[in-house]
């Protein structure tokens, strides 16, 4: 017979440590993980307009607009109808057109180009690199919504050729 009683077992109670000190080591390299990026972000130059750069009595601007039509085409400008829509023609050697253009304007001076809408993406990179390897530093780019090739005529295309490429 058996006189002592079974040893029973304490139940043990309380919190695991070893998960804890896991998600702590996780916190810690989280954190001086952000800390370096920010430290980085920091270092970077920015160069923040003046406020009342924007504000100005009369617009000014000094851009020069060239067009680009669906088909590839480019266009110079050739002055504004009564509306104050700007009219082009097309331009039968471009590469000369453009290099007389720098030789006159120089390539730090803004060059606008008016793309019709709809023109494949395409063709308005390759009129970025035609101009980029002319010599032109300072290319945006406009959508136009109605076409080039009428000059006459600007009335807006309609809404099922706006979506078409």
């Amino acid at each position: 017979m058996n006189i002592r009683g079974k040893k029973r077992k304490s139940l043990m109670t309380g919190v695991m440590l070893s998960p804890l000190i896991d998600c702590v080591f996780l916190l810690l390299i989280f954190f001086l993980v952000t800390s370096m990026i920010k430290r980085f972000e920091r270092q970077i130059p920015v160069t923040l307009a003046d406020d009342t750069s924007a504000i100005t009595d009369e617009p000014r601007d000094d851009a020069f607009p060239l067009g680009v039509a669906k088909t590839g085409q480019m266009y110079s400008p050739v002055g504004q109808d009564r509306y104050g829509v700007r009219q082009f023609q097309p331009i039968l050697a471009p590469d000369g057109f453009l290099k007389q253009l720098i030789g006159d304007r120089g390539g730090n001076l803004p060059v606008t180009v008016m793309v019709e809408r709809g023109t494949s993406f395409q063709k308005v990179i390759r009129t970025q690199d035609r101009l980029e390897l002319i010599g032109f530093n300072n290319v945006r780019f406009r959508i136009r919504d109605f076409p080039l090739e009428d000059p006459g005529n600007a009335e807006r295309l309609p809404p099922s050729e706006i979506g078409s490429p």
